[in-house]
Protein backbone atom coordinates (compact mmCIF):
# COMPACT_ATOMS: atom_id res chain seq x y z
CA UNK A 1 0.00 0.00 0.00
CA UNK A 2 2.76 2.11 0.38
CA UNK A 3 3.81 1.94 -3.66
CA UNK A 4 0.57 2.84 -4.07
CA UNK A 5 0.62 5.70 -2.29
CA UNK A 6 4.14 7.24 -3.56
CA UNK A 7 3.07 6.04 -7.34
CA UNK A 8 -0.50 8.45 -6.70
CA UNK A 9 1.07 11.00 -4.53
CA UNK A 10 -1.41 10.55 -1.43
CA UNK A 11 -0.93 11.57 1.56
CA UNK A 12 -2.29 8.72 4.12
CA UNK A 13 -4.67 10.79 5.85
CA UNK A 14 -6.30 11.58 1.82
CA UNK A 15 -6.38 7.54 1.26
CA UNK A 16 -8.06 7.26 4.89
CA UNK A 17 -10.31 9.73 3.96
CA UNK A 18 -11.75 7.94 1.20
CA UNK A 19 -11.67 4.65 2.87
CA UNK A 20 -13.88 6.43 5.79
CA UNK A 21 -11.37 5.55 8.67
CA UNK A 22 -8.74 6.92 10.81
CA UNK A 23 -5.32 7.51 9.43
CA UNK A 24 -4.03 6.05 12.47
CA UNK A 25 -5.98 2.82 11.74
CA UNK A 26 -4.60 2.98 8.08
CA UNK A 27 -0.90 3.58 9.30
CA UNK A 28 -1.89 0.23 11.30
CA UNK A 29 -2.62 -1.42 8.45
CA UNK A 30 0.23 -0.82 5.98
CA UNK A 31 2.84 -1.61 8.90
CA UNK A 32 1.51 -4.62 9.09
CA UNK A 33 0.34 -4.59 12.93
CA UNK A 34 -3.63 -5.19 11.48
CA UNK A 35 -5.51 -6.92 9.12
CA UNK A 36 -8.72 -5.15 7.49
CA UNK A 37 -12.25 -6.79 7.78
CA UNK A 38 -12.85 -8.17 4.35
CA UNK A 39 -15.23 -5.53 3.30
CA UNK A 40 -12.76 -3.12 4.02
CA UNK A 41 -9.86 -5.06 1.91
CA UNK A 42 -12.56 -4.90 -0.42
CA UNK A 43 -13.04 -1.34 -0.82
CA UNK A 44 -9.01 -0.84 -0.63
CA UNK A 45 -8.94 -2.80 -3.73
CA UNK A 46 -11.87 -0.71 -5.38
CA UNK A 47 -9.95 2.74 -4.11
CA UNK A 48 -6.63 1.63 -6.11
CA UNK A 49 -8.43 -0.14 -8.77
CA UNK A 50 -6.83 -3.51 -8.13
CA UNK A 51 -3.15 -1.78 -7.26
CA UNK A 52 -3.87 -3.35 -3.86
CA UNK A 53 -5.42 -6.89 -3.77
CA UNK A 54 -7.83 -8.12 -1.35
CA UNK A 55 -5.28 -11.15 -1.47
CA UNK A 56 -2.24 -9.20 -0.32
CA UNK A 57 -4.25 -7.31 2.41
CA UNK A 58 -5.82 -10.71 4.03
CA UNK A 59 -1.92 -12.10 3.24
CA UNK A 60 -2.66 -14.63 0.64
CA UNK A 61 -0.30 -13.32 -1.82
CA UNK A 62 3.13 -13.02 -1.18
CA UNK A 63 4.61 -9.44 -2.39
CA UNK A 64 7.45 -9.18 -4.50
CA UNK A 65 9.75 -6.45 -4.60
CA UNK A 66 11.01 -6.11 -8.43
CA UNK A 67 14.14 -3.95 -7.76
CA UNK A 68 14.33 -2.48 -11.70
CA UNK A 69 10.03 -1.07 -11.15
CA UNK A 70 11.35 0.83 -7.80
CA UNK A 71 14.14 1.94 -9.76
CA UNK A 72 12.04 3.03 -12.55
CA UNK A 73 9.21 4.58 -10.19
CA UNK A 74 12.05 7.13 -8.63
CA UNK A 75 13.63 7.89 -11.58
CA UNK A 76 10.40 8.82 -12.99
CA UNK A 77 9.79 11.13 -10.11
CA UNK A 78 13.23 12.19 -10.24
CA UNK A 79 12.46 13.24 -13.98
CA UNK A 80 9.15 15.24 -12.91
CA UNK A 81 11.36 16.98 -10.30
CA UNK A 82 13.78 18.57 -12.84
CA UNK A 83 11.29 19.10 -15.35
CA UNK A 84 9.41 21.02 -12.06
CA UNK A 85 12.48 22.53 -11.14
CA UNK A 86 13.05 23.75 -15.22
CA UNK A 87 9.80 25.09 -14.90
CA UNK A 88 10.42 27.20 -12.23
CA UNK A 89 13.82 28.52 -13.18
CA UNK A 90 12.33 29.70 -16.70
CA UNK A 91 9.71 31.50 -14.60
CA UNK A 92 12.30 33.66 -12.26
CA UNK A 93 13.97 34.49 -15.51
CA UNK A 94 11.07 35.85 -16.40
CA UNK A 95 10.30 37.45 -13.56
CA UNK A 96 13.86 38.74 -13.55
CA UNK A 97 13.30 40.43 -16.53
CA UNK A 98 10.64 42.04 -16.01
CA UNK A 99 11.66 43.64 -12.59
CA UNK A 100 14.88 44.74 -14.62
CA UNK A 101 12.63 46.73 -17.12
CA UNK A 102 10.19 48.61 -14.71
CA UNK A 103 13.99 49.48 -12.51
CA UNK A 104 15.49 50.91 -16.29
CA UNK A 105 12.53 53.07 -16.72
Amino acid sequence: MKDYLFRNNLSVKQLASDLEISPSYLYQLIRGERKPSLELAQKIESITDGEVTVGRLLGFEEVEVDEFTLHDQYHQKLTDVQKSLEMIQEKIQQIESRVSKLEGD
